[in-house]
Order: structure tokens, then sequence, then C-alpha cells
């Protein structure tokens, strides 16, 4: 009985996280939800951070948490924000069959620095091959691209100061 009742609350706290699940995670495919980057140029990286839902603040903050984490890993101390994009993409399945292929129309919104707008584009589908389909879902891609620099962070622009970063935004996660 006494250690049913010490495993319990143990029990209980597990399924409470992983009802929730780890929010901040790296991708395994750059398709996945959770954070990627890649290599422009030695101290330039394109950095990506996919969410479900219409989350665009948090993909927003998430983002900027990898490019600071990114930045330390790589020796440097700041970075500059130089393109910035978060596109919100909410797929809404309108699916028929046209000749021998199937079209399914996306919705979805774009943002950019200054303005959104709602875009719908086709997608054609070969017969026999497996259609996933999921009502209105959504997905929240933040993409920043970011240049790296060591010593003295500059003034104006842009410009993110990568240990201070990491420390404001993981006490937010």
């Amino acid at each position: 009985m006494k250690k049913m009742l010490l495993t319990l609350p143990i029990a209980l706290m597990a399924a409470a996280c992983a009802s929730t699940g780890p929010r901040y995670v790296a991708a395994n495919d750059p398709g996945d939800f959770g954070y990627y980057e890649s290599v422009i140029d030695k101290n330039r990286y394109r950095v990506a951070y996919k969410t479900k839902g219409d989350e665009a603040g948090l993909a927003k903050d998430y983002a900027l948490l990898r490019a600071a984490e990114l930045t330390l890993e790589k020796g440097y101390d700041w970075f500059e924000v130089v393109d910035r994009d978060t596109d919100i993409d909410r797929s809404e399945n309108h699916s028929h069959a046209v000749a021998s292929m199937r079209v399914h129309a996306t919705t979805y919104r774009e943002c950019g620095v200054l303005s959104c707008r709602t875009v719908t584009r086709p997608t054609y589908i070969e017969p026999g091959v497996a259609e996933t389909r999921h009502a209105n879902r959504e997905t929240t891609v933040t993409l920043i691209e970011i240049v790296m620099g060591a010593g003295q962070k500059p003034d104006g622009g842009a410009f993110y100061e990568a240990h201070g970063l990491v420390k404001t935004l993981r006490d937010r996660v």
C-alpha cells in the first residue's frame, strides 16, 4: 500500500507532463515540429521553428532561443536577425478527383514583417498514394536568418546578446 501511495503521485506527474509534452525540441527532419537550422556561411545560419496550431509568438520566441543557443555553441557572443518570416498554415481539406489525379486545396496565411495574406494553392495527389486527412489543421513556422559576431554587440539593428537572450527565453520555456 505504501508503495502504491508513493508511485501514484509520480505517475500522475508523468502523465501530466506526457499530455503536454516538451514544446521546445529539435526536429528530426525539416518538416517535423521543433527547431532546425541550416548553414549559409561560416557565421550565417537560417533557423526555423515549427509549432502546432496558430502560435506565431511562441514560434518566434523558440526560433530566437535556438538562434541564441546556436550562437553560443559556435563560439560567438551576439547575432543579428537579417531576415525573418512567419507562416501560419491553415490547411483545409477540399479534395476532389480531376482526371486521374486528386486535387487538394491548401489554404494558409503568410506573414512578413509588415503584413499578412491568405493564400490557397492546389496540391496534386497521384491515385493510390495514401492521403492523410486532418480537418482544419494549423501549423506555424518562423524562419529567421542570422549573422553571428563576437565581442561588443553593435548598436541599432536587430542585434541580440546571446547569453542574456538564452536566459530570458529559457525562463519562459
